[in-house]
């Protein structure tokens, strides 16, 4: 049984200019180590939130507090799976001026708009993948900016007909580059042991996988999505017996016809449903569908390259991140 997740309050500070004081942790501090996040403290058994804000304000940031009221509660995920529910309160008002010690963060700044959305900001780090994405999401919200998200992908068609079509379209470019090979050649390690049948099923367990957190963005609002594990899944494939192309070819057909089932009847808004990646942000099932067929057209260019001759497809395997 997983472990119940942890509690903690976390002060949001800013500063008349719009900016927000951001902390990163140490190295060695648990679920964020390494990570950017508002100052937070964890809530002791029997303790009121309110307590252990106060606490983070006076013990680590060495201010006395003053007006304050709950903003946001967030569900943070650390590393390993750690969870943390956090109460966000607002602090409108607060003696002293910030500072910490190496005992309790390694750095801390005061960000704005621009740097949450990943663009250069004087005065302030550059957060990259290091601040946790759900946080990303809230602040940009608050601070009226874009979170970053994934390129080429924001312009996603927001109908389901026009994402069906988009997918009808990449996996047809899939299709071509896998026939253009010659038929004796389709089982055959063209690219770092990667057989052409390996990518065709590799587009189908990425579909499959894709459709079904996708899904959950739907019935979970907010859903923390959970990448694809590459590696896992090749060292599944090379325990199984090798697959045959009718296989291949089929279980990429019943995977379409599943995803287009479920997609087709969605309305635009249900398309905008978002959850929250832990390398791209905020990312809504538009996005997500649209990524299905990027792939796709990610794997043509590679049996393009695998058709092109072994010595030219060696350590050109798609490895776009799902």
């Amino acid at each position: 049984m997983a472990a119940p997740p942890a509690v903690a309050a976390a002060a949001l500070l800013a500063r008349e200019d719009g900016r927000v004081l951001l902390v990163r942790h140490r190295d060695d501090d648990g679920a964020f180590a390494g990570r950017w996040s508002l100052p937070m403290d964890l809530v002791a058994p029997h303790e009121l939130v309110e307590e252990a804000l106060e606490r983070a304000l006076r013990k680590r940031l060495h201010v006395e507090p003053g007006p304050y009221e709950f903003a946001e509660t967030l569900y943070l995920v650390g590393a390993e799976g750690a969870r943390v529910v956090v109460n966000a309160f607002a602090c409108t008002g607060w003696s002293g001026e910030p500072r910490f010690g190496g005992r309790d963060y390694a750095d801390a700044a005061w960000v704005g708009a621009a740097a949450l959305a990943g663009e250069p900001e004087a005065g302030s780090p550059a957060l990259g993948e290091a601040l946790l994405p759900e946080l990303r999401t809230w602040l940009s919200q608050e601070l009226g900016a874009e979170p970053p998200r994934e390129p080429g992908l924001d312009a996603a068609p927001r109908s389901a007909a026009a994402l069906t079509a988009e997918l009808a379209e990449a996996r047809t470019a899939l299709l071509a580059a896998f026939e253009a090979l010659h038929a004796g050649g389709r089982e055959r390690p063209l690219d770092g042991g990667w057989t052409p049948l390996d990518v065709l099923a590799h587009a189908g367990s990425v579909e499959a996988y894709y459709a079904a957190e996708a899904r959950r963005l739907l019935e979970l609002p907010g859903h923390a999505w959970r990448a694809f594990n590459d590696g896992q899944w090749e060292a599944e494939q090379r325990s199984r017996a090798p697959l045959r192309e009718a296989e291949a070819r089929a279980r990429l057909a019943r995977v379409r016809a599943e995803t287009e089932a479920w997609l087709g009847p969605l309305a635009e808004e249900q398309l905008g449903a978002y959850g929250l990646h832990a390398e791209r942000g905020a990312v809504t099932i538009a996005n997500r569908v649209a990524k299905i067929a990027a792939h796709d057209r990610e794997h043509a260019e590679q049996l393009t390259r695998m058709a092109a001759g072994p010595d030219e497809a060696v350590g050109a395997r798609a490895t776009g991140k799902p």
